[in-house]
């Protein structure tokens, strides 16, 4: 839970700020399967539609069993999902690839086992933004008897083929527009960082955007919500040549999106929605208070333990237990404390980064470190020692979930 509160020279007044999941999902899974029933001789046909709904990785689903050279081409590494399938489900997964790619109908695949179709289906939209056309999939089965003799696969699209490409001409022009200026020459921490605030400086949350569950939302209106953000951040991450994975879940029940990032090696947990002010504000016109900054870091790189406290993952594929801090946004950048010190604090405070911004925040590594922070800096109202605001307010507020304090008017 988030509190904002003003400090004065006496604290006064608060009022409760809610952090909750992606509020407009009508839309937010518009995979639907189309379950078409075939006899040999293509008899009379019986049709069935339902919701998508991602399968329970089974047991050792990490563990890869390649296929033979003639059944496979090499996959880069930016897509963690095909790489965390069996090598049959990876075949399956270029079969889904291809046609949904070239946009054709009646493929047919290289199972008989349409309990599988889904998770792999799920992994090959998770893996490629690109594919933001694809509104879902068809399969037929083809049967003798009892006995199934072939599945053929097609997918659903949003648009046709010439809308298609001047999507992706527009959308290509406003990337390049964007890495103009990405420091892809420095270490990765610094492009995720850079694309993360260009991502959110340049959308506005709003749940009546069109398309609002693919990339064309973003680039093409500066509008979406939370899957169209994570797409988006996912690739231009891709562009950028670091591997980034949709993925999704729960928070407070509702249905969201975001992202597993790899960056130097280390995987880490990263949510452009909830770093987005006009997602958090709830606010219908987007509009902010004053001193609300625009760019949230509370969920930029976080572990899995972090992650977990308010979001609840749905795994499609097995994901990595993510336990590295060194990227994390307040560790790169000096404000991450694991005791209360005076001298850091102080020195933050004079910081030309600091009083070019007007606020800072500042992060944790435990409850307890936390715990004194907050009794110290704001019930004690220690913030005064290296903020001279005699008579003046001060606001914050804090985070318990990711231990975080932010302040403001410093």
């Amino acid at each position: 839970m988030r509190k904002w509160t003003v400090l004065w020279a006496a604290l006064i007044g608060s009022m409760v700020f809610g952090t909750s999941g992606c509020a407009d999902q009508s839309g937010f899974d518009p995979q639907y399967i189309i379950r078409e029933e075939k006899s040999a001789d293509e008899a009379e046909s019986t049709a069935e539609t339902r919701g998508y709904e991602p399968e329970q990785p089974q047991e050792n689903s990490t563990e890869t069993n390649p296929l033979t050279k003639e059944h496979i081409r090499e996959v880069s590494e930016l897509y963690y999902a095909y790489h965390h399938l069996d090598g049959e489900r990876q075949k399956i997964y270029l079969e889904m690839f291809d046609a949904l790619t070239d946009m054709k109908s009646g493929v047919p695949l290289s199972t008989v086992d349409k309990s599988v179709l889904d998770v792999v289906f799920a992994c090959v939209m998770n893996d490629h933004p690109e594919l933001f056309y694809v509104d879902g999939y068809q399969y037929t089965e083809y049967t003798l008897g009892d006995v199934v003799t072939g599945i053929t696969f097609s997918g659903t699209y949003s648009m046709a083929s010439a809308e298609i490409e001047q999507a992706r001409l527009l959308i290509e022009q406003r990337l390049a527009e964007c890495f103009e200026q990405v420091p892809l020459n420095e270490d990765e921490y610094s492009t995720v960082k850079y694309l993360y605030e260009w991502l959110i400086d340049h959308t506005e949350y709003d749940r009546t955007a069109e398309n609002n569950q693919n990339i064309c939302s973003v680039f093409l209106q500066g509008k979406s919500v939370c899957q169209g953000y994570a797409k988006a951040m996912q690739y231009m991450l891709q562009a950028a040549d670091i591997q980034c994975v949709l993925v999704t879940g729960f928070t407070n029940g509702e249905r969201h999106g975001w992202n597993l990032v790899r960056v130097n090696g280390e995987y880490y947990y990263l949510d452009p929605t909830w770093g987005d002010a006009s997602y958090a504000s709830g606010s219908a016109d987007g509009a902010l208070d004053s001193f609300v900054p625009a760019i949230n870091y509370d969920y930029f790189l976080v572990t899995t333990d972090e992650i977990t406290r308010t979001h609840s993952i749905e795994k499609v594929v097995e994901l990595p237990v993510c336990t590295a801090i060194d990227d994390n946004y307040f560790v790169r950048e000096g404000l991450y404390f694991e005791s209360y010190d005076a001298d850091r604090l102080a020195l933050i405070f004079d910081s030309e980064e600091t009083r070019t911004a007007g606020s800072v925040t500042l992060k944790c590594d435990n409850s307890e470190t936390y715990d004194l922070m907050v009794q110290t800096l704001i019930e004690s109202q220690a913030i005064f020692d290296f903020v001279d605001k005699q008579g003046e307010s001060i606001a914050y507020t804090s985070n318990d979930e990711q231990r975080t304090i932010s302040f403001w008017n410093v």
